[in-house]
């Protein structure tokens, strides 16, 4: 990819899925869109393929974007596809660093291309490294909608309750939404809400694209006077006024930030005990957030006519940040708090989850190069090449699936056995059972379109190459 000063494109992208499991479920369609920095569209990827025989699809999702198509052959592998998506996102990125941009991304399209390139022995991290970087437009929805009430139109029922629906976003500032629940059109979906938020309002866009890195969330989050946390909970609004004030130095993305509203003086009177009982999520005085990803943030100085969205005056609440500011002991002492009270996370129990279980060896990376690069007879001969179980068990998956008859008796036994498990035994994904009962509870009240999709469904899980 690009160097760090390179210009910047944006990537726009956007996942259609088995289900909402983001380490069970699969990718079938995948759609991208290269615009410039002004939002121009410069190229288009539209690419789907077939599910992995081990996986069985949810009905509830193939009733919202209608992919019956992956439930046939007729698409490509999903290895080559992933491969595709690489290649081109890598081509996109040669002479200019991209921002990755997603409409809840960062919870759901950006963990499933993690586990997928790892699933198929591809770089996983390709969204933000090598100068590349990740904005999820929910965020600055969140910030339009709290600060910017008169930019855009903020879709909102009679009660006043805000929606997040990007297809409401669009309907409600006549954007086009007839194609959505297809992964390129809602790409398109998002250039075109994106090029109304760099028109109409340009300091939301402005620090969505700085809090699209870690350096540039950081730089937010201790931005003069003080920043202002802009969410909508339960589609009502949330302001809070705050500054930083420590780092997990285990964990350098967790961050805590103080609401301003709280007095500082009383902070420092707790006890260590007493001020980690002050630190958690949503409403907490010290909340953690994430720097790696993106966040409703701005900097006050950045918001007109700020005394309105404020319960304090802007005068006490920069008093209050620089108090914080300049009280080192505060913020080592939450620092020490977050560093030492870690949360313990069960080790991964099957191959899907373990995508944070350990980067890759420089060994094992040169291996994934090479199996890459190899044909169908020569990847089989390198499986026992990696260093690491888990490339080897995921290479012999890819292999058993695309071209079986490479593959000895032994290995095909073994990796047959593991789909029929999957397919029918009771876990965290969703087994040939649990679907069927799903389709039975559904048809009755279906229209027929939606009955149509229902029965592609069944059919392909009785399917004879699923049992």
């Amino acid at each position: 990819m690009a160097q760090l000063n390179a210009d910047k494109c944006f990537i726009f992208t956007d996942t259609e899925t088995t289900g909402l499991d983001i380490n069970f479920s699969q990718i079938i369609q995948v759609g991208s869109i290269l615009t410039d920095e002004d939002i121009q569209i410069e190229d288009k990827q539209d690419l789907d393929c077939n599910l992995l025989p081990w996986i069985i699809p949810s009905p509830e999702a193939f009733l919202v974007h209608k992919k019956t198509s992956s439930l046939g052959k007729s698409s490509m592998s999903h290895y080559d596809m992933m491969r595709e998506l690489r290649d081109k996102w890598l081509s996109w990125s040669k002479e200019r660093n991209p921002v990755f941009i997603t409409y809840n991304g960062h919870r759901f399209d950006e963990e499933l291309f993690r586990r997928q390139f790892y699933w198929n022995l591809l770089p996983p991290y390709i969204t933000n490294t090598e100068g590349a970087t990740r904005l999820d437009l929910l965020f600055t929805f969140q910030l339009l909608a709290n600060f910017f009430p008169e930019r855009l139109k903020i879709p909102t029922s009679s009660e006043g309750d805000i929606s997040l629906k990007l297809t409401d976003w669009a309907e409600s500032n006549q954007v086009s939404s007839e194609g959505a629940h297809d992964a390129l059109e809602d790409c398109l979906l998002m250039v075109n809400l994106s090029k109304l938020v760099q028109k109409n309002a340009k300091e939301a866009w402005n620090a969505s694209l700085k809090g699209s890195s870690k350096n540039g969330n950081l730089e937010l989050l201790q931005s003069d006077p003080f920043t202002l946390l802009g969410e909508v909970v339960r589609k009502k609004k949330f302001v809070y006024p705050i500054t930083y004030c420590g780092q997990n130095l285990k964990m350098g993305n967790e961050i805590a930030v103080v609401d301003l509203y709280a007095d500082p003086n009383l902070l420092d009177e707790l006890t260590d005990e007493e001020l980690s009982e002050q630190i958690g999520g949503s409403g907490a005085i010290i909340r953690k957030l994430k720097i790696n990803r993106s966040l409703p943030i701005i900097s006050s100085s950045n918001v007109p006519n700020l005394n309105i969205f404020l319960d304090e005056s802007p005068q006490l609440l920069k008093e209050r940040a620089n108090q914080v500011r300049e009280n080192l002991r505060l913020q080592n002492r939450i620092s020490e708090i977050l560093t030492n009270n870690q949360p313990q996370y069960p080790e991964p129990k099957y191959l899907e989850q373990t995508v944070y279980s350990g980067f890759a060896s420089h060994a094992d990376e040169l291996w994934m190069e090479r199996f890459s690069c190899a044909l169908w007879e020569e990847k089989a001969k390198l499986i026992q090449g990696f260093g690491d179980s888990r490339y080897k068990n995921l290479a012999e998956r890819i292999v058993c699936t695309n071209s079986p008859e490479c593959m000895t008796k032994e290995s095909m036994t073994r990796h047959n056995a593991f789909v029929i498990t999957r397919q029918n035994d009771k876990g965290p994904w969703i087994n040939k059972e649990k679907a069927l009962q799903k389709i039975s509870k559904l048809m009755p009240n279906a229209e027929k379109e939606e009955k149509d999709i229902l029965e592609k469904v069944r059919i392909y899980i009785n399917s004879p190459s699923l049992q």
